[in-house]
């Protein structure tokens, strides 16, 4: 029996604010302050004419503090690419494998995987687990495979017990303590279309019935030339320091991961655990993204080890990642939906491509005392904006009452019991020439558009998004 019931809608999602003049921020303000008031000061001292030589100086200030290009203030702009020039400069934009040095090195991989160590350990009762060690944070990494259950088909009540499933699981996330994030990756993999025909031609019985090979035949002509695998896979990063008497050692902190990958319950959220990925899976699972072409390969992945994952060659530009036989190019988060919106809003980005596209959310995990902390700073930044809007006789936006209310329901809800988690979202579309690139970011540029999600480009900082969705624990910003 199908359910009749009226789809739920979500949405109150905010980004953080501190208290500001207007739409400006905390430090906005304060620089824009500062560029007028020093000069005033100056002039106190140094007369008149001092002040009127400061005047261009603040008038540069003040424009630099609160323009903006693609979401982003001016000044923030120029500092990533001054630090990406400056690596570039230095070379550290460029890697090379081992098999083309002279000498060993301990760091095999590039960039911010290069701390990273794989540990092959065995769970009793569950087989082996892959663990991802980052030995410069402490933290440690695990993915599980997942099959989703489709919601295409489901009735409205199961979807909405499915997600409301998926906020408490992720509300659970911040009661333990070590827990320090989780991502979710979805990734499309395109495949050729004599796949299906070629499935189908291999299982056909020779003594099935003429009708039902002739059935076959028609579905395998009319059937899309087009396929791709759908990949889900949840990584779990933890730091085991956190909430310790003492330093664990690696034994304990891998058991504690353990224990922690055991305790989740995604059934209710309409997923099953297919498998914890193997040492050979991640191997594999991180080499295929460097290097689309080893896709076809399927045996062989165990005899590799975790410093032949990476790439043979890899070069990062501000706007595009060149690696083995791939140019790739990653999108960050800028603004999610302002309304309300389905479940199924992600639809569009998650649907298979020309492609191959990858697809990660991620979830920063944060203690009740924080999450209380926290959102009470925002309440109050946000009253200090009413008020100062009310003291220099100026009507308040739409925009910013809406975020109060925001700020007000997501503090209620958090008194009431409810967990807090900051979310983002990083997008890779790969492709295996650079005159492909054009047409393979306008199809992740579209996909976003009716996603009603505002993405921008990682500029100077494409090769750290590309390893995000890699299950390696790689989360931006975090230490």
């Amino acid at each position: 029996m199908t359910s009749t019931s009226q789809p739920r809608t979500y949405g109150g999602w905010r980004a953080a604010r501190s208290a500001g003049i207007g739409p400006l921020d905390g430090r906005q303000t304060i620089v824009v302050f500062t560029a007028i008031l020093v000069p005033i000061f100056i002039g106190f001292i140094g007369g008149i004419g001092l002040t009127v030589y400061l005047l261009p100086v603040t008038m540069v200030v003040g424009v630099l503090a609160i323009a903006r290009r693609d979401g982003v203030l001016i000044v923030d702009s120029a500092r990533a690419w001054a630090r990406w020039r400056w690596a570039e400069w230095r070379t550290h934009t460029t890697y090379t494998a081992s098999v083309f040095t002279p000498v060993g090195r301990p760091w095999h991989l590039p960039g911010v995987l290069a701390a990273t160590r794989l540990l092959d350990v065995d769970d009793p009762g569950r087989g082996r687990t892959a663990v991802v060690w980052n030995q410069r944070t402490g933290q440690m990494s695990a993915t599980l495979m997942l099959s989703p259950a489709g919601a295409l088909l489901a009735d409205t009540d199961d979807v909405n017990r499915r997600v409301a499933g998926w906020g408490a699981l992720l509300a659970g996330l911040a009661d333990d303590a070590t827990i320090r994030h989780a991502a979710v990756t979805v990734e499309l993999v395109p495949e050729p279309g004599t796949q299906l025909a070629d499935h189908v031609h291999e299982r056909l019985d020779p003594a099935s019935p003429t009708l039902a090979r002739a059935v076959m035949g028609e579905l395998v002509a009319t059937a899309p030339r087009t396929s791709a695998q759908v990949r889900t896979r949840l990584t779990v990063t933890c730091d085991p320091s956190v909430g310790a008497a003492t330093s664990r050692q690696v034994p304990d902190a891998i058991a504690e991961l353990l224990r922690t990958l055991g305790g989740l319950a995604l059934s209710a959220a309409g997923a099953e655990i297919m498998t914890r990925a193997s040492a050979s899976d991640m191997i594999r699972l991180v080499h295929t993204a460097y290097d689309p072409a080893s896709e076809a390969v399927s045996e062989g992945w165990s005899d590799l080890r975790w410093h032949e994952a990476g790439p043979i060659h890899a070069r990062e530009g501000y706007e595009v990642y060149r690696h083995d036989g791939g140019y790739s190019v990653s999108w960050v988060l800028q603004e999610l939906p302002r309304q309300q919106v389905t479940h199924d809003v992600l639809l569009r980005l998650l649907s298979p491509g020309r492609h191959r596209r990858r697809v990660t959310l991620a979830y920063r995990t944060l203690p009740r005392e924080v999450a209380a902390r926290l959102l009470e700073r925002e309440v109050n930044a946000a009253a200090t904006r009413e008020e100062l809007a009310r003291r220099s006789r100026r009507n308040a936006t739409a925009r910013d009452r809406a975020d109060a209310t925001r700020a007000a329901r997501a503090a209620a809800e958090e008194a009431a019991g409810a967990g807090l988690v900051q979310v983002s979202l990083y997008v890779t579309v790969t492709c295996s020439g650079r005159s492909q690139l054009a047409e393979a970011c306008r199809e992740v540029e579209q996909a976003a558009g009716h996603s009603r999600l505002r993405l921008r480009r990682a500029y100077g900082g494409q090769a750290a998004a590309f390893a995000v969705g890699l299950g390696c624990g790689v989360y931006p910003g975090d230490g």
